[in-house]
């Protein structure tokens, strides 16, 4: 597949999956402060201009999940390096999706775990080195190597602990973006 196919490939599902959100009103449930980005790369990623997202994430319009922009490479920063750092251990997982932490959403995603025999792995922030939680370096690498780890691989589904300035989410890994957004809709239906 060329260059140009394999990105408008990559564009179509995400526009696809987009779609489906948008008609789901009980995801908003799952919106987090820092709103949902969702993320899609090309096969063997090696910078964020390989991973395409929603430029300026999803948000809530009217009761309803809304992309503020279009799905683009390149737009997409958090969760862009999550995806290039899980490559390195996980290559399939090419797509993922951060939505909010509670302890409901907590209580109904391990039970959707549990169902689904799925593995939920936890990132513990008060773990973390000094040097990346004062910013001298990125914290994603660290984090993913910290996951990987811990949980003998890179679970589907992982969650970040709150610290200083930063929000609990969860992270829905996959294969592709629409099937990531499917077990999001599973789960905002039972929140």
């Amino acid at each position: 597949m060329s260059e140009n196919d394999e990105r408008i490939k990559v564009l179509g599902s995400l526009t696809e999956a987009v779609n489906r959100l948008e008609e789901a009103s009980a995801f908003t449930n799952l919106i987090p402060e820092v709103r949902t980005n969702l993320v899609y790369s090309k096969p063997e990623p090696s910078d964020r201009e390989d991973v395409a997202g929603i430029d300026g994430r999803i948000t809530v319009v009217g009761g309803f999940p809304k992309a503020s922009g279009s799905p683009k490479f390149g737009v997409s920063d958090h969760m862009a390096r999550a995806i290039l750092e899980i490559s390195k251990f996980k290559p399939s997982f090419r797509a993922g999706i951060n939505i909010k932490f509670n302890d409901r959403i907590m209580t109904v995603i391990e039970n959707y775990a549990e169902e689904e025999s799925l593995k939920v792995g936890e990132i513990d922030r008060s773990e973390e080195p000094d040097k990346s939680k004062k910013g001298e370096i990125k914290s994603m690498p660290w984090k993913i190597e910290y996951l990987h780890e811990s949980h003998g691989g890179i679970p589907k589904i992982f969650y970040e602990t709150a610290g200083w300035g930063k929000e609990p989410l969860f992270v829905i890994l996959g294969d592709n973006p629409v099937e990531v957004v499917d077990e999001s809709l599973e789960i905002s239906s039972r929140v």
